[in-house]
C-alpha cells in the first residue's frame, strides 16, 4: 500500500500540470487572437474602396480631380467609346479630351486587393466650341484676272463640325468636312464682280467669311485653254476601334502558371495596319510576357501572354484570375474604284508665253489609280486644238495665225507654251497701248487762180482697242 501511493500523487500532479499547461496555452492563444484579431482587419485586410473625384470642364476638355480613397487598381470609362483608361492611385489629376460636344457619362470602377469593388458615375454636359476661319484667301492665277479666269482658295477652320463654301448663286453649295483643309481651283467664266463665302457651323454657332475678287472682260481677244482632269481613285478609311479581351484561368487548372492565346479577326472585310496594347503597364494585373502582333495577312491579332496565380495564404488553388486587355486597333477599308471629275479649269492665255494649267487636285482619303487629261484651246466660241497625252510643237491657228503648241502634264498641272509668229499679248488694265505715228502732212501752195474748195488731207489712224484694224477718221 505504502509503495502505491507515491504512484497516486505522481499521477495527480501529472494531470494538475497538465492542466495547468492547458489553461496557459488556452490563455495565451486567447490573447494571441485577441491582438491578432484587429492586426488582420487592419493590416492584412485592406480598406473597402469608395470611388470618389471632381470635374472641371473647360470647351471639350475635362479635368477630373481623384479623391477616391482604398482602391488599387480600376479603370476610367469617360462615355464616348474610347478606351478604359487605368486607374492609377498616385495620380490626383487627369484629362480627357472629347472629339465633339454632348452628353457623357464619366464612371470610375474601383477594386482593392481582396476584389471587392466600388464605382461612380457622374454626367458631363459638353457645349459646342466656337468655331473659327483661320485662313481664307483667293489668289489669281490668270494674267490680267480676265475671263475666264481661274484662283486658288485655300482655307482653313478650326472647331468646326462642317463648313459650308458659296461661289456665285447659280452654283450648288458645297459642304465639306470642317477638319478637312479647303485647297482648289474655281473658273469665273464671264466679266463680273464674284463674292465667295466660307461659313464654319459647329451646333448652333456659326462665323462666315467673305471674299470679293472682280474679272475684267476678255472681249474674245485672248485664246481660252480649258483642262479637265478625271480620277480613277480608291477610298481609304482608317478606323480605329478598341477592343476588350478577357483572359480567363482554364477550369480546373491546378497550376500557378497557365499561358493563354487570343485571336480577333478583323471588322467590317479591312486591314488591320496597326495594334496597341493600352494597359500593357498594368503592374496589378494578373497576366505576364503579353505579346501582341498583327497576322502576317493582316486579317487579325494574336494575344499570347501567361496568366498567374497570386501567391500567399490569401490566394488557394481555387483562386482563378483573370485578366482583361484594352487593345486599340486602327483598320484600313477600302473602296473599289471610283470615277472623281472636279470640272473643267478654264483659263485665258497669251501667245508666246509659258502657261502653268493646274489640276485639281484630288481630296483628302483617296488613293490614285489613274488620271486622265485633256486639253482644249479655244479661239472665241471655236475649239481649235485638243490632247489627251503630251504634245510638242502641234500646229494651231490661233488669232489668224500660224501657231505651235506644246503641252507637258506634271503632277499637278499642265506646262502650255504658244509660239506664234508675233506677240498678240493683251494688254494690261488701265494701259492704253501706243497708237501708230500718222505719217507728216505736206501743205501745197495755193493755186494761183480763184480760190475754190480746198481738200483736206486725209490719214488712217489705227483704233487703240484693236491693233492692226484702222479706223477711218
Amino acid at each position: 500500500m505504502a509503495e502505491e501511493k507515491p504512484q497516486g500523487v505522481k499521477s495527480t500532479l501529472s494531470g494538475w500540470i497538465k492542466a495547468g499547461v492547458t489553461s496557459v496555452v488556452g490563455l495565451m492563444s486567447g490573447a494571441v487572437l485577441m491582438y491578432l484579431t484587429p492586426l488582420v482587419h487592419n493590416a492584412i485586410k485592406p480598406a473597402k474602396p469608395v470611388a470618389n473625384f471632381a470635374t472641371q470642364v473647360t470647351g471639350l476638355t475635362v479635368q477630373i480631380n481623384n479623391r477616391s480613397t482604398g482602391g488599387t487598381h480600376g479603370w476610367w470609362d469617360f462615355g464616348d467609346g474610347t478606351v478604359l483608361e487605368p486607374f492609377d492611385a498616385k495620380a490626383e489629376t487627369l484629362k480627357h479630351v472629347y472629339a465633339k460636344p454632348g452628353k457623357y457619362d464619366v464612371k470610375l470602377t474601383l477594386q482593392n486587393l481582396l476584389n471587392e469593388e466600388n464605382e461612380r458615375t457622374t454626367a458631363l454636359v459638353l457645349d459646342a466650341a466656337a468655331p473659327e476661319i483661320t485662313f481664307f484667301q483667293l489668289i489669281p492665277l490668270t494674267p490680267g484676272e480676265r475671263a475666264p479666269s481661274v484662283y486658288r482658295l485655300q482655307a482653313k477652320a478650326k472647331n468646326a463640325a462642317y463648313c459650308i463654301l458659296s461661289v456665285e448663286e447659280d452654283r450648288p453649295l458645297e459642304i465639306t468636312d470642317g477638319t478637312a483643309n479647303q485647297d482648289r481651283y474655281i473658273t469665273f467664266d464671264e466679266m463680273g464682280t464674284y463674292t465667295v463665302r466660307l461659313a464654319a457651323i459647329n451646333g448652333k454657332q456659326i462665323v462666315e467669311k467673305a471674299v470679293q475678287v472682280y474679272v475684267s472682260g476678255n472681249e474674245g481677244l485672248m485664246p481660252t485653254a480649258k483642262l479637265q482632269v478625271s480620277y480613277e481613285a480608291i477610298r481609304l478609311e482608317r478606323i480605329t476601334k478598341d477592343m476588350r479581351i478577357t483572359c480567363d484561368w482554364p477550369a480546373g487548372s491546378r497550376e500557378n502558371t497557365v499561358t493563354f492565346r487570343k485571336e480577333r479577326p478583323a471588322f467590317g472585310g479591312g486591314a488591320i495596319v496597326s495594334a496597341e496594347l493600352v494597359n500593357k503597364d498594368d503592374k496589378n494585373g494578373a497576366a505576364r510576357n503579353v505579346k501582341l502582333a498583327v497576322a502576317p495577312d493582316k486579317s487579325r491579332i494574336i494575344l499570347s501572354g501567361e496568366l498567374v496565380r497570386p501567391a500567399g495564404f490569401l490566394a488557394p488553388k481555387t483562386t482563378t484570375p483573370s485578366w482583361l486587355a484594352e487593345v486599340r486597333v486602327v483598320m484600313e477599308r477600302r473602296t473599289a474604284p471610283q470615277l472623281i471629275n472636279h470640272g473643267a479649269v478654264a483659263m485665258a492665255v497669251n501667245l508666246n508665253t509659258t502657261t502653268k494649267l493646274p489640276l485639281q487636285p484630288l481630296d483628302e482619303g483617296w488613293e490614285l489609280v489613274r488620271k486622265t487629261v485633256n486639253v482644249e484651246l479655244w479661239d472665241g466660241n471655236r475649239k481649235v486644238w485638243e490632247s489627251s497625252k503630251a504634245t510638242t510643237n502641234a500646229k494651231v491657228t490661233l488669232m489668224n495665225q500660224a501657231c505651235l503648241v506644246t503641252a507637258i502634264p506634271q503632277n499637278d498641272s499642265v506646262v502650255l507654251k504658244i509660239d506664234a509668229p508675233t506677240a498678240a499679248t493683251f494688254p494690261p488694265q488701265g494701259v492704253i497701248p501706243a497708237t501708230h505715228v500718222p505719217p507728216p502732212i505736206t501743205l501745197l501752195p495755193p493755186p494761183s487762180g480763184p480760190i475754190g474748195p480746198v481738200a483736206r488731207p486725209t490719214f488712217v489712224q489705227p483704233n487703240p482697242l484693236l491693233p492692226g484694224r484702222p479706223m477711218k477718221k
